[in-house]
């Protein structure tokens, strides 16, 4: 009987396989060809001293619709190198797991690319802790060929990595991930552990001196640790203030102050009924994306007191902040805005408002470039689905290279197609 090729193993003969369709499996036999050489699976030693061998079933890629059993013995020997018995080097066994054939695992880590571990366990009907060491070591070993793109524009957020503490004493920043982002393909390039100045550091000491001269515009929050980082590494590098992460500020600010003006100037009056429950929101919410009703209840609460009306002009006035066409006029803006904060003597918007007055110069840059790290926000929303859909993660190094898989480019096809262009290069 003619064996076909794909069930042919290096080093081995296919003796006449066995088919045992009504059970749903193909099993294949194999029988070491008598010149095969014998290596220590560890360093690649010449094996001395036969000490017998032991039997080993893998299962290997499916054949249409039947599951591949490929059975063979392996023998063991000593390793002069390693100085104790050692079992043979068989290269289709998979490294991740003694009983898959590498074609198989392979295939497996394709698809954990797409969907999750749990799913793609359940599909095989493979063990999950078997699945997840294969996704694990297929990602370390793409991230040791991983290039890393070189980018322009740069995106800087951090998110929220995990709750528990890894050891006594550890700050708060270690509980979080640093992604950096490019501004011009929308994908996540690199994740560093926490978000100090040593977390983006790494990233621009890996991608190298020259590399971080082409950056020209770095989009981030107001976190000192990240513009330090920047400035020392990137001397091309202007930084813009993201203007989600400004007005998500100036919201707290505004609603830190409408709690204190509901205290203080609504109690025991009818303001108070007003101004309680969901007003929070209603208040919070644009003018014009307001019912009419609900125009009608801020309408009541405006004509009762002349303090939530100066925090609703403020409001809705720096709504159109970001809107203006230039450097030239925001600033008009933000004068008027400061001035109004000032003569109503709302402290919450004071602080807030001398924070940006001081950092003008940086965010100023925004109405030049245009750029926000509003594409980190969206990756943020997808890597929180990544940490519902999985439950949590315990091993942080896995989250991170997930991230980077699922947002990025840390995948086979990247990867692959970036190694055939330098091989093609040389």
């Amino acid at each position: 009987m003619r064996i076909p090729r794909f069930l042919q193993f290096e080093g081995y003969e296919t003796l006449d396989f066995k088919e045992f369709l009504s059970q749903g499996f193909i099993e294949v036999p194999l029988e070491a060809k008598p010149d095969r050489k014998r290596l220590c699976f560890r360093c690649d030693t010449p094996l001395q001293a036969e000490r017998g061998h032991y039997p080993v079933k893998l299962r290997g890629l499916a054949v249409l619709q039947f599951r591949l059993i490929v059975k063979l013995y392996r023998y063991k020997g000593h390793c002069p190198k390693c100085k104790k018995a050692r079992a043979e080097k068989v290269d289709f066994i998979s490294k991740e797991s003694p009983h898959l054939t590498q074609d198989f695992a392979d295939f497996i880590g394709n698809l954990c690319e797409i969907a999750p571990v749990s799913r793609v366990a359940e599909m095989f009907g493979l063990n999950e802790l078997t699945t997840w060491i294969i996704d694990f070591r297929r990602l370390k070993k793409l991230l040791s060929k991983y290039p890393i793109p070189k980018v322009t524009a740069i995106s800087v957020d951090e998110v929220y990595a995990r709750r528990k503490a890894k050891f006594k004493d550890e700050s708060r920043n270690r509980k979080f991930f640093t992604v950096i982002s490019d501004l011009n393909t929308h994908k996540v390039i690199w994740v560093s552990e926490s978000r100090d100045t040593e977390a983006l550091s790494q990233f621009y000491l890996l991608i190298g001196e020259e590399a971080c001269k082409e950056i020209t515009v770095a989009a981030m929050d107001q976190h000192e640790d990240y513009a330090k980082a920047t400035k020392r590494h990137c001397p091309n590098a202007t930084i813009v203030w993201d203007r989600f992460h400004i007005m998500q500020n100036f919201e707290e600010a505004v609603n830190d102050q409408r709690q204190q003006l509901h205290e203080e100037q609504a109690k025991g009056s009818e303001l108070s009924r007003l101004t309680r429950g969901k007003f929070r929101f209603l208040f919070l919410k644009k003018d014009t994306r307001r019912t009419e009703e609900e125009r009608q209840h801020i309408n009541d609460v405006l004509k009762e007191n002349e303090y939530f009306l100066k925090l609703e002009l403020i409001k809705e006035r720096m709504v159109t902040f970001f809107d203006e066409k230039d450097a030239v006029s925001a600033k008009r803006v933000f004068e008027e805005v400061g001035d109004w904060i000032w003569q109503a003597r709302f402290q919450h918007l004071m602080k807030w408002y001398t924070n940006l007055e001081h950092g003008w110069e940086t965010l100023k840059n925004y109405f030049v470039y245009r750029v926000t790290s509003a594409l980190s926000e969206g990756i943020n929303n997808v890597i929180k689905a990544l940490k519902r859909r999985a439950f949590g993660y315990k091993n942080m190094w896995y989250f991170r290279l997930k991230i980077m898989q699922v947002c990025g480019y840390l995948n086979s096809r990247y990867v692959s197609t970036c190694n055939q262009i330098d091989a093609q290069k040389r």
